[in-house]
C-alpha cells in the first residue's frame, strides 16, 4: 500500500495529478478540491493516497486532506460504487457535502453526480451514514490536519454550514444548540451533522 507520496507536482490533467518522488512520476486521481489544494506546478507537496489493484494493474487515487480519503475509503465500501465514482462524488459534493447529505438521508444530493443514478444514490445515501460512523472523519479546510483551538470543531462547523448556504447566524445557534444538546467533546463532523439535523427540523 502506497501510504502517501511527498515531492514535486510535476503536472496534472483534468482529473489526475502526477508527483515526482525521487525521480519517478507518479499519477494520481484527485478530486477538485484536492487538486485545486495543490501548490503552483513545480513545488513541492504532500499527497495522501490510496492504491485501487484492479485486473491488469493498479490506479492510485490522491486525497489533500484525511477526511476525504476517509469519505472516499467508506464510499467505496457501498454495493454498487467504485472509485471513479467515489471521486466524482468528492468532486461534485465536496467533504462538507456529502457530510451534509448523509446528515439529512438526502439521495438527491448523490444523484446530482454524473453517473450516479436514482437507485445508487438510493444505496448511498442509506448505507453510507452508518460507514462514516466506523471511521473518524473531521471536517477541515486544506492544509489543516487537525482541528485545534477551543472553539476550533465549532467554529469549523459553523464555517461549513455557512459554505452550504445557511446564515452564520443560524450556523452558530444550530452549532451552539448542537453542543448544548449532545455534550461532551464532539468533533467537528459530527457538530455538522447534528447542527444540520436541527435546521432541518429533525431530532438527533
Amino acid at each position: 500500500m502506497i501510504d502517501h507520496l511527498r515531492g514535486r507536482l510535476a503536472g496534472g490533467g483534468k482529473d489526475f495529478v502526477v508527483i515526482e518522488c525521487a525521480g519517478v512520476g507518479f499519477r494520481a486521481y484527485a478530486s477538485a478540491a484536492t487538486r485545486k489544494d495543490l501548490p503552483p506546478e513545480g513545488e513541492n507537496c504532500f499527497l495522501r493516497t490510496y492504491l485501487h489493484v484492479r485486473e491488469g494493474g493498479g490506479e492510485l487515487y490522491g486525497f489533500s486532506t484525511e477526511a476525504e480519503r476517509a469519505i472516499f475509503l467508506a464510499t467505496i465500501g457501498v454495493s454498487g460504487v467504485g472509485p471513479k465514482s467515489a471521486l466524482a462524488v468528492l468532486s461534485v459534493l465536496g467533504v462538507p457535502g456529502v457530510l451534509s447529505a448523509c446528515a439529512k438521508g438526502d439521495a438527491a444530493f448523490f444523484a446530482r453526480v454524473p453517473g450516479i443514478g436514482k437507485k445508487l444514490a438510493q444505496r448511498i445515501a442509506l448505507e453510507l451514514p452508518d460507514r462514516l460512523k466506523k471511521v473518524s472523519v473531521e471536517y477541515a479546510p486544506a492544509g489543516d490536519e487537525a482541528l485545534v483551538g477551543a472553539d476550533g470543531p465549532e467554529a469549523q462547523a459553523a464555517e461549513a454550514l455557512s459554505a452550504l448556504g445557511f446564515s452564520r447566524g443560524e450556523a452558530q445557534l444550530a452549532v451552539a444548540g448542537a453542543r448544548k444538546e449532545k455534550g461532551g467533546d464532539l468533533p467537528a463532523d459530527a457538530l455538522l451533522r447534528e447542527a444540520l439535523r436541527r435546521l432541518s427540523g429533525g431530532r438527533g
